[in-house]
C-alpha cells in the first residue's frame, strides 16, 4: 500500500502557526502549566544567550529562561558541545556508561548530603521515586507538604494550594487536577509554609505515622518565599525526633542559588534531595539521592525505580558538562548575586517612581516580581501575599513588555531566572522596558 505524501508548510506568523499547532498539539504545547503562559501568540524559532526569536523575526530579552535550567544562557556552547559529542557515540543503550561514574562523582562532590544518586527524566519522576523510597525506608505512608510548594504532577502530591494560610487550620489536601483520584491524597497532609504552630501540631497528631516531610527549602513556585529564620531547622529537628525523613525538593534551587544548593545556604542537611533544571543545563534530566545507607534499598532492588530513558548518555553528558563548568567557575554565584541585586534595586526604583505597589523578592538569580493591588504590609521575603497580587494588571504589564521586546511569564507567581548571559546592558534594557510599560499601563 502506498502512503500518501504529507506536505507540511509552516505558516508565517505567530498567530497562524500557533493556530495550526493547536490543531495537532493539544493546547498548543506539551504542558498544561506552560500552556497557561500563552497570553498572546508567541511561537519561537530559536534562542541564544538570554534572547529568544519568534517565527516573525522579533527579538526579545528573556527572563523566564525555560523556567530556570539555563544558568549559563541558552545554547551554551560547552554544554551543547558535550552533548553533541555524546550523541555521535550513542544516546541510549540501557547499559552503564563511563559518564555515569563521572556524573555521580561530581554530584557527590558538590551537594553536601549526597553520596549516591539515581537519574530520572524529570523532577516529577524523581520526586515520585523519592517519596516511594522514603515510605519504604520508614515503613510509613504519610507525607507532609506545604502550601504553595510544587512537587510535580504525580497523583499523590498534586493539589490546589496557596502559599497563605486559609484560616481554617486544615491539613486536608485538595486534588489539583480534574481526573485525579481523590483517595490518592489520603496519605498526604498539607500545612501552611512558615507556620511553626501548624508544624508542631501535625507532628503532635501524626508524628508516628509520618514517613517524610518534603519541601522546597526556598519556595520558588509561588513567588520566591524564604523560610523564616529557624523554620527549616525546626522541621529537621522534628523529623529526626519522630523517625521521619527530611526531603529537599531542590529542582529549582539546586546549583541555582549556590553551588551546593539551598542546603548549602541554609546549613541544613536533608535525608534525601531531588535535583533537576540547572543540573542538565537545559537537557531533560533529574536526579535524587542521599547517603549510601538511604539509597541501599534501591541498590538491593527492594525499593523500585525505573525508566528506559532515565540516565541516558546524552542527558548524563549534559550533567557532566554543567557541573564541570560550575565547579571550575565558582565565582559565577558572586557575579550573579551582584548583578541580580543591581536589577532588584533598579526595579524597585522604577515601580516606586510609577507609584505602583509591587512585591519583589529574590534569592540569588531567582526573582519574583508581582504587581499588587495595594502595598504589602507583611515581609515580602517570607510572605508571598497572594491575595494582594493584581493578576489582571500584571498580565497587561506582561503584554506591553512582550510587545516591546521583553519576555517574562504572564503568571506573577512564576519566578524570573537570570543567567550569566544577562549583561548589565540587558538588565538596563529590562528596567527601561518595564518603566515604559508602567507609564502606558
Amino acid at each position: 500500500m502506498t502512503q500518501a505524501t504529507v506536505n507540511i508548510t509552516a505558516p508565517a506568523t505567530n498567530d497562524q502557526l500557533l493556530d495550526a499547532t493547536m490543531k495537532v498539539i493539544a493546547g498548543g504545547g506539551s504542558s498544561n502549566m506552560r500552556n497557561l503562559g500563552i497570553q498572546t501568540p508567541l511561537v519561537l524559532d530559536r534562542s541564544g544567550g538570554c534572547r529568544i526569536w519568534d517565527v516573525e523575526g522579533n527579538e526579545l530579552v528573556d527572563v523566564n529562561m525555560g523556567y530556570g535550567p539555563h544558568l549559563f544562557g541558552y545554547a551554551d556552547p560547552d554544554i551543547l558541545g558535550a552533548v553533541a559529542d555524546q550523541l555521535r557515540l550513542g544516546a541510549v543503550t540501557g547499559i552503564p556508561h563511563r559518564l555515569d561514574h563521572e556524573a555521580g562523582e561530581l554530584i557527590a562532590a558538590t551537594v553536601p548530603t549526597i553520596e549516591q544518586v539515581r537519574f530520572a527524566q524529570s523532577g516529577s519522576e524523581a520526586i515520585a521515586s523519592t517519596l516511594r523510597l522514603a515510605r519504604f525506608v520508614t515503613g510509613r505512608t504519610l507525607v507532609v507538604t506545604f502550601e504553595g510548594h510544587y512537587h510535580g504532577w504525580s497523583e499523590t502530591v498534586l493539589r490546589k494550594a496557596a502559599i497563605t494560610n486559609n484560616g481554617e487550620g486544615s491539613t486536608r489536601a485538595v486534588p489539583g487536577a480534574p481526573g485525579m483520584i481523590p483517595e490518592a491524597l489520603a496519605h498526604t497532609l498539607q500545612i501552611p509554609w512558615n507556620d511553626p504552630e501548624a508544624l508542631d501540631a501535625v507532628f503532635r497528631e501524626h508524628g508516628g505515622e509520618i514517613a517524610a516531610v518534603i519541601l522546597e527549602p526556598i519556595c520558588g513556585n509561588a513567588g520566591v518565599v524564604h523560610p523564616r529564620p529557624g523554620f527549616v531547622e525546626r522541621i529537621a529537628d522534628l523529623t529526626a525526633r519522630h523517625g521521619a525523613l527530611l526531603v529537599f525538593d531542590e529542582v529549582i534551587t539546586g546549583f541555582r542559588v549556590a553551588l551546593g544548593g539551598a542546603q548549602e545556604l541554609l546549613s541544613v542537611r536533608p535525608d534525601l534531595t531531588i535535583l533537576s533544571k540547572v543540573l542538565g543545563g537545559g537537557f531533560p534530566v533529574a536526579a535524587f539521592g542521599g547517603s549510601r545507607e538511604m539509597m541501599e534499598p534501591l541498590a538491593r532492588n527492594e525499593a523500585f525505580h525505573a525508566g528506559v530513558f532515565a540516565g541516558n548518555h546524552a542527558a548524563v553528558g549534559a550533567v557532566v558538562a554543567t557541573l564541570r563548568k560550575l565547579r571550575a567557575n565558582p565565582s559565577v554565584y558572586d557575579t550573579l548575586e551582584t548583578d541580580c541585586a543591581y536589577l532588584e534595586r533598579r526595579l524597585t526604583e522604577v515601580f516606586a517612581a510609577a507609584n505602583r505597589p509591587v512585591r519583589i523578592a529574590r534569592c540569588g538569580s531567582v526573582m519574583s516580581v508581582a504587581l499588587l493591588t495595594k502595598p504589602q504590609e507583611t515581609d515580602p521575603r517570607y510572605d508571598a501575599a497572594v491575595s494582594l497580587i493584581d493578576f489582571a494588571a500584571h498580565r497587561r504589564l506582561q503584554l506591553l513588555c512582550q510587545d516591546a521586546g521583553l519576555y517574562f511569564h504572564p503568571n506573577p507567581l512564576e519566578p524570573w531566572f537570570l543567567s550569566t548571559a544577562h549583561t548589565r546592558d540587558e538588565l538596563d534594557t529590562v528596567v527601561q522596558t518595564i518603566g515604559e510599560a508602567l507609564a502606558r499601563l
